[in-house]
């Protein structure tokens, strides 16, 4: 994440905050917390007021503000877009791994309580509809799977390996991303 859109973000919470407590909460040494701040004043993104007891108070000006909102927006839209191509490319995957299925094969998938779990999801209800028949959505007990022939989907290398010993076809789907 950009480093002064966290800082924007620390001032505008908390007028009162050290640089020490700035570095201490955004993970930066003191000497960048330093530079950095130094650049907004200078740019006019905040400004210093000394307050007693020999310490500071930072805080946004308009122009520091404007340029919070646009970081903000900067950051969503880059991750709308990225989390729409992650989806894209799942429903490619499950296109691929759905048209290379064998009579009366399914898709087995393994939704846990994660991310990639969630955009699965999401891009099996925009798949065609029959596409969609041939996938079933299973959680860990697996109990499904031992009548049917099919692929196992997961979403990473512990649940791989746990049913590929059980011996499942099994494909972690985050490789094919």
């Amino acid at each position: 994440m950009d480093k002064e859109y966290i800082i924007l973000e620390k001032i505008n919470e908390n007028q009162n905050i050290s640089q020490r407590q700035l570095a201490q909460k955004t993970g930066l040494s003191l000497g960048s917390i330093n530079i950095l701040l130094k650049k907004m004043i200078k740019e006019g993104l905040i400004k210093v007021e000394n307050i007693p007891a020999n310490r500071v108070a930072y805080m946004l000006t308009p122009k520091g503000m404007v340029e919070k909102a646009n970081k903000t927006y900067t950051y969503i839209k880059h991750h709308y877009t990225v989390i729409h191509e992650t989806k894209e490319k799942i429903k490619n995957v499950l296109y691929n791994q759905l048209e290379e299925l064998q009579d009366e094969e399914k898709l087995y998938i393994v939704f846990k309580d994660d991310e990639i779990s969630q955009l699965t999801k999401t891009s099996i209800t925009e798949l065609e509809l029959h596409f969609k028949e041939n996938i079933i959505s299973i959680d860990e007990k697996m109990n499904q799977l031992k009548y049917n022939k099919g692929l196992l989907i997961v979403s990473n290398d512990r649940d791989y390996e746990k049913y590929q010993s059980l011996g499942y076809r099994v494909m972690n789907i985050l490789e094919k991303l």
